[in-house]
C-alpha cells in the first residue's frame, strides 16, 4: 500500500502524497461525472513509481517516458487542446525532463500545470472546463513553474 503522508524535509511536518492527492482527484471525477461528463475522460499516465527492472525496461519499450505529466484531460478547452496535469507533494518542483515535457506541451497548444493538492486541481479542472482558465509560465524561485489565472 502506498504511503498517504511523508515528511516535508525543511519543516519537519507531515504532508499528503502525491498519490494520496490524485487518488483523491480521480476519487472525485468520478463522483462528479453525471453533472460534468467531460471528466470521465481524465487519465493517469503510468510514468511513475519504482518497478523492478524488468518491468520498467518493458515500460520503456512501449513508449512510457521520462517526465510526461501524471494526468491528462484530453478535452479541448481554454483555447488549449487538452491539459496536462503534474501533481507534486509540499514544495516539490519540475524535474529537468518534467520541464522539457511542459515546454514542448505548451508549444504544440496543450495546457500543463502543477498542483500540489487536490483542491487545487479540482479548481484547475473546473476552471479549465467552464473557459476560465489561462496559463502563464514565470521564473521562480524554484525554477521555472506555472501559474493559472481564473479569467472572466
Amino acid at each position: 500500500m502506498a504511503k498517504k503522508w511523508k515528511v516535508n524535509q525543511n519543516t519537519g511536518r507531515l504532508i499528503p502524497s502525491e498519490h494520496a492527492e490524485q487518488a483523491a482527484l480521480i476519487e472525485w471525477t468520478e463522483l462528479v461525472q453525471t453533472n460534468t461528463p467531460e471528466l470521465g475522460l481524465l487519465f493517469a499516465i503510468a510514468n511513475g513509481g519504482q518497478r523492478h527492472p524488468a518491468v520498467a525496461a518493458a515500460m520503456k519499450r512501449e513508449g512510457v517516458k521520462r517526465g510526461v505529466p501524471d494526468l491528462c484531460l484530453p478535452v479541448a478547452r481554454s483555447g488549449k487542446h487538452g491539459l496536462y496535469i503534474e501533481f507534486k507533494a509540499g514544495d516539490g518542483k519540475l524535474s529537468p525532463h518534467q520541464r522539457r515535457w511542459r515546454d514542448l506541451l505548451i508549444a504544440q497548444g496543450y495546457g500543463v500545470e502543477v498542483v500540489y493538492s487536490f483542491e487545487q486541481a479540482k479548481d484547475l479542472l473546473l476552471n479549465y472546463l467552464s473557459d476560465k482558465w489561462t496559463q502563464e509560465v514565470a521564473e521562480g524561485e524554484h525554477g521555472t513553474i506555472s501559474r493559472t489565472r481564473k479569467t472572466g
